[in-house]
């Protein structure tokens, strides 16, 4: 019961999170964990609990890592608007050449478990309303800026998070950049002041 693990735990939930966000949990078995860890299944119940367990921290994971990356690119621009185009940039980016060509694990498990686990529901709904928050904030700066069109604002924040959901979905299927861009540049081009002719 005293012996040391014989393998890094964080190391560990690194590599089942990305199983995870390739083939969702339904389709990962504890023995497609196993081989990735390569750990015994014993390990792995000692370490996180269940398989349901062991997503969850995976989940966690995800939004303390990923998603807080992201976010930040937001939050830390010089202006909203800025901010708002480093995020898009970002994104497409990481769906073209990065992890999230397999989408974003939050929207990706959003859709598989679709309201059967109050847990997870509230982990997906958290996730959303913080981003929500940093676009609101985003918008809230651009618009005190100038740099909205008339209307636009913080309330345009839910416009966003249901792009960024479409585009997670899309990235599904390997559309390209250029389908890509075209969404996030529309998204924004309908938010953005139109520059007054001299």
């Amino acid at each position: 019961m005293g012996r040391t693990r014989g393998f890094d735990v964080d190391e560990a939930l690194d590599v089942a999170l990305d199983v995870f966000w390739r083939q969702g949990f339904d389709a990962t078995s504890m023995q497609d964990l196993c081989q990735a860890m390569e750990v015994r299944p014993g390990s792995i119940y000692a370490a996180f609990g269940s398989k349901r367990d062991l997503f969850v921290a995976a989940l966690r994971r995800y939004v303390e890592t990923v998603s807080t990356e992201t976010v930040e690119r937001i939050n830390g621009a010089p202006t909203g608007l800025q901010g708002l185009r480093e995020y898009f940039a970002h994104l497409v980016d990481a769906m073209v050449d990065g992890r999230r060509r397999w989408g974003c694990l939050i929207t990706n498990s959003l859709v598989e478990f679709a309201g059967r686990d109050p847990q997870l529901a509230g982990m997906f709904e958290l996730h959303l309303a913080n981003l929500q928050t940093s676009f609101a904030a985003a918008l809230a700066r651009a618009r005190t800026d100038g740099e909205l069109r008339p209307g636009a604002g913080p309330d345009s924040a839910r416009l966003l998070v249901a792009v960024v959901q479409g585009m997670n979905v899309m990235a599904k299927s390997r559309p390209g950049r250029h389908a890509l861009q075209a969404v996030a540049d529309s998204a924004l081009a309908g938010l953005v002041a139109s520059p007054t002719a001299e």
